[in-house]
């Protein structure tokens, strides 16, 4: 037998094969600025890198929470057709607070009666029946948080207490060790609001309850006896970063409208992220420019 024969598979260079998944956050889509045609080109980009299947983290939509019926069939259509039309992997959701129509009923005119109001039309268009679910591929169990709570007319980041039970009973139905992704738009934590954050009147940071999750904290201690939670991410920050704490690498994932589709957002190009998840809990990530240039 040779010496190569000998030799451990990754001392030859072979490296075990990756589930592969693009983080594709913040779209923001709309008839205006060009934005449709932005869409497509992301979307066609993220297929260039083979991926196994694309999530979708939120704020799908330019904003259905204050836009009448019409204003938020117009978006919601544009997003399926460019969706149904580019994208040819599985495709699963996570809501994002722009997704949900109609919390502010002065300026979107509805009742809070409609069939789809409020978290149903997100529920459509993703064919499902909850905001939070679960799932399992790329042997990790997948699981996907709604992290954007009613705050009268508007929202803070929040789990609530049916969805922190129902976590609770997700991660303890984890097989043997399995690796967990935590998926939410809102972060559960994230450094980057931050950058927006500063007052300098008072002299001090200041970081809006819209910005991050405001029981981070109980929900982590459902992460400290659990070392299989390997990986959460999100968006809604249009910024990237990336947070290692306690065992849990919390990566926030940019936007791929930047600045709402007028360029950079801050430091950070309209963009994507390209994670490979490994079986043993490891995982590899990239965030990808794709190159648009506003009008």
């Amino acid at each position: 037998m040779g010496a190569a024969a000998l030799l451990p598979k990754f001392a030859l260079g072979a490296e075990p094969k990756a589930f592969r998944f693009v983080h594709m956050t913040d779209f923001h889509v709309q008839p205006e600025m060009r934005a449709p045609q932005g869409m497509e080109a992301a979307l066609k980009h993220a297929m260039k890198k083979r991926p196994d299947l694309v999530m979708l983290g939120g704020d799908l939509v330019m904003d259905s929470v204050s836009a009448s019926r019409e204003r938020t069939k117009v978006q919601w259509d544009i997003f399926s057709s460019l969706l149904a039309s580019n994208c040819h992997v599985p495709a699963k959701y996570c809501i994002g607070n722009h997704d949900i129509w109609g919390w502010d009923k002065v300026r979107s005119q509805t009742s809070g009666n409609e069939a789809l109001w409020g978290k149903n039309w997100f529920l459509e268009v993703a064919n499902l029946s909850k905001t939070y679910h679960s799932f399992e591929a790329g042997g990790w169990k997948w699981i996907v948080l709604d992290t954007v709570h009613k705050a009268g007319s508007t929202y803070e980041g929040l789990v609530d207490a049916d969805q922190l039970a129902w976590l609770t009973r997700e991660l303890d139905t984890a097989d043997n060790g399995q690796p967990i992704i935590i998926v939410s738009h809102i972060p559960l934590f994230s450094p980057s609001p931050m950058v927006y954050g500063y007052d300098a009147t008072s002299g001090s940071w200041k970081v809006s309850g819209s910005m991050v999750t405001k029981n981070f904290n109980e929900v982590k201690k459902l992460f400290d006896s659990r070392p299989n939670v390997k990986l959460c991410v999100s968006g809604h920050i249009h910024l990237v970063d990336r947070y290692d704490y306690n065992g849990v690498s919390y990566l926030c994932n940019g936007a791929v409208c930047g600045a709402w589709w007028l360029g950079k957002n801050k430091d950070f190009d309209p963009g994507y992220v390209v994670i490979d998840l490994y079986r043993d809990g490891t995982f590899k990530h990239e965030f990808v420019k794709w190159g648009w240039k506003p009008a």
